[in-house]
């Protein structure tokens, strides 16, 4: 048996000229800040790491050309690839998406989760939901 601890961190693909762009839109609009990355990994290729204001929750950015990104103007999309992340407060994140202009979509008590889901897209195409914790029903 697998005793899991918690994530680590989400390793996401990026093109080079995209970035700025996306560690503008994890900055801007998600409230990331940058962390320092080891300069051992500049050996590898340009990148940046991410994270909230405790660090328990981290974003790497990886610039490749040859893994598989789903690309820009990607329509989100729950039943894709995504990471899923628990809120604290998903009205406050809405307010938040609207306020910035953000392109959401919402599900609302998908599988009796009783909190909105809600999911946007980074610059590379990224689909990503927020919804806040929920206990399953039996």
């Amino acid at each position: 048996t697998v005793t899991f601890l918690g994530a680590m961190h989400e390793g996401i693909p990026v093109s080079d000229g995209n970035l700025d762009a996306c560690i503008k839109f994890y900055t801007e609009v998600l409230g990331l800040k940058l962390l320092k990355r080891p300069k051992a990994l500049d050996d590898i290729g340009r990148g940046a790491w991410l994270g909230d204001a405790d660090e328990k929750v981290q974003f790497h950015l990886i610039v490749t050309e040859r893994d598989y990104k789903p690309g820009p103007g990607t329509k989100y999309s729950p039943t894709g690839r995504h990471t899923a992340w628990l809120v604290r407060d998903i009205e406050a994140f809405r307010a938040r998406m609207e306020a910035l202009g953000i392109d959401y979509g919402e599900a609302k008590n998908l599988l009796g989760a009783g909190s909105a889901q809600l999911f946007v897209v980074d610059p590379e195409g990224h689909t990503w939901e927020f919804q806040e914790p929920f206990t399953r029903g039996g």
